[in-house]
This record gives C-alpha cells, structure tokens and sequence, in this order.
C-alpha cells in the first residue's frame, strides 16, 4: 500500500505488487490531476520515487527522511564499529536527526567533510584474492564504511531542505504512526482473507480521513 499524505490528511492510496517507478508516477499523476500543487515531497528515497518525482516535478524539494536515513547508516555500521573511521561516522549519523537550524547544519557539514579529509581514501581500498579457480577477484575493503559514505555524500544536498522551506517535513514519521496503528487494527483481525483484508485497509483510510 503506498500513501500520500499532507499534514494530517491522507491524499490518496493505492495498491501495487511493489514500489515501481511507474506506480509512482500514476500516483503522482493522479494527485495533480486532482488539483493537488506539490511544492516539495519528504520520502523515504525509494529509488522508484525518486526517479518519479525527478521525472514529474523536475527541480522540487524533495527531503530525503532523516529517520530512515540515520536508522539504516547506524545499521549498516552496527552499534560498535571497529575503526576510528567507523566510530566517527557513526556519530556523525547519529547527530543527522538533531538539526534544528543553519548553524547546527553548517557544523555538521564541516564535521562531515572533516571526515571525509581523514579518511575517505579508506572506502575506496580494494582487497584482491584468486577463487578456487583461479579467477581474480576483489571487493572493497570497508564495504559498510564505503555504504555510509557514499549514502551521505551523494544525497548531503536533501538532508537539510526542511531548514530552507517551510512546512516540509524532515520525516515521514506522520506516516509511519499511521502504519503502525493500521498494522495493530488488521492484527487483531487475523485470519481475513486478501480480498478482505485490503477492503478492510481501505475503508479504515477513508474514515480515518472523514472523521
């Protein structure tokens, strides 16, 4: 189920099998067609979306979620990293979520670029073996540091769009407590069946939305 949502209001909902560049653009389609004027979008950076808004709203705002964002990069390196480089970035992405204002982020971004003086030559070393077979082979070395890095360097200019327009969200917070509550309503009604369960979905969006 993909959802879109404004302030506290949900917009518009549909089903698909997966989140797909060109469900996005239906749904987007959809909502403009509707009288709908985006001005920015916050996202969880699906790249299907991403690619969708580039395509439907060249040049828009478009916040990728801190939440997500800080959750997957502290994932990737784990609680207790095993290099100075590690430990470092990992502050560095526990911090993401605590900026409230320019001066906090031009801090951040300087902490960042710091790092990335120390040691981004560390995400791009290479380990080399020969297989069973003897093909060479490689792969990089600080694979998750690599991940992180590049996670942050290329989306930095979408971190902090929040702080330069108003009104746009830093999170999709709003939507996952939506998630969640929808999630608990359908648990306590096990064993429904598909047909079921999505008419289910759908009129407890809808009243969710009228009342």
């Amino acid at each position: 189920m993909i959802v879109y949502k404004a302030g506290k209001k949900i917009l518009y909902w549909q089903y698909a099998e997966r989140e797909r560049f060109d469900v996005y653009v239906e749904g987007l389609t959809w909502l403009i067609r509707a009288g709908y004027v985006i001005e920015a979008v916050t996202s969880d950076w699906h790249g299907g979306l991403v690619a969708a808004v580039k395509y439907i709203l060249p040049g828009i705002p478009h916040q990728r979620c801190l939440v997500h964002t800080q959750r997957q990069c502290a994932s990737i390196l784990t609680t207790r990293p095993k290099t100075n480089a590690g430990l470092m970035l990992r502050s560095i992405v526990l911090h993401l979520n605590t900026i409230e204002n320019i001066y906090e982020k031009n801090i951040w971004t300087r902490w960042f670029v710091l790092w990335e003086k120390r040691y981004e030559h560390l995400t791009r070393e290479r380990t080399y073996a020969t297989t069973e077979d003897g093909k060479r082979t490689w792969w990089y070395t600080h694979k998750k540091l690599r991940n992180v890095y590049r996670t942050l360097m290329t989306t930095e200019e979408h971190l902090f769009l929040y702080l330069n327009h108003t009104g746009l969200d830093k999170d999709t917070n709003g939507l996952e407590v939506e998630f969640r509550h929808l999630k608990a309503k359908i648990s306590a009604h096990t064993g429904m069946r598909k047909e079921r369960r999505v008419a289910f979905i759908s009129w407890y969006v809808y009243f969710k939305n009228t009342l």
